[in-house]
């Protein structure tokens, strides 16, 4: 499956998903009505191609996509904003050297390490962040940090394996699911926890009076 596919194979996973709960753990940060309106609008945008250069043109979707985080970005206080911003500059800081860790000892790029990376900044993002919105702006700044690295180190080095077109897209969408699967797990674990300690305090007291 190409990324342009797997991209909106994820986007309806996604779309499944907030539609039958995940709408709930948005709205802390997120109107539900933005985040709606983002997954309506991103298929319409998948049909078209923007163009920059007369030799360069990408996806609408990613143009949407960024878009969407800029503006996620710009409804935050400052603070929370270069947060999330440093925050994507640190991950991708990992990434990166986790991109290069992989090619290096073998000179080429096993199959599932743009997955398998994409994960990895994910995990980041929901380790550092919590709310949906730092995550997306996040992910957002630490691939376009990517894009560019990508870019320069393949001027230098004609060895490193051009990306496949529109990769980044469906990164973005691996990394933001595996973000907020973490998110979500973490928040289930921390209640079920306090949970179990309210009901081994309430056991111990009893037993003592």
């Amino acid at each position: 499956m190409s990324p342009l596919y797997g991209a909106a194979f994820l986007w309806l996973v996604a779309a499944i998903l907030w539609w039958s709960g995940w709408r709930e753990e948005t709205t802390e940060d997120l109107p539900g009505w933005a985040a709606g309106l983002f997954l309506a609008v991103w298929p319409l945008a998948w049909l078209g191609k923007v163009t920059i250069t007369e030799d360069i043109s990408v996806n609408g979707a990613w143009v949407w996509t960024l878009f969407s985080a800029v503006l996620a970005g710009a409804r935050m206080p400052a603070a929370r904003r270069w947060t999330s911003a440093s925050g994507g500059l640190l991950i991708g800081s990992v990434a990166i050297l986790a991109g290069r860790l992989i090619f290096i000892p073998s000179g080429f790029e096993p199959d599932g390490s743009s997955w398998a990376i994409a994960a990895l900044i994910g995990w980041l993002a929901g380790l550092l962040l919590r709310s949906a919105s730092e995550q997306a702006v996040a992910v957002s700044v630490c691939l376009i940090m990517n894009e560019v690295a990508h870019a320069l180190l393949r001027a230098q080095a004609d060895a490193l394996p051009a990306g496949a077109p529109d990769e980044g897209l469906q990164a973005w969408w691996i990394a933001i699911l595996c973000a907020r699967l973490w998110t979500t797990f973490a928040k289930a674990a921390g209640e079920q926890g306090r949970k179990w300690a309210v009901r081994s305090g309430g056991r111990r007291g009893g037993q003592r009076s």
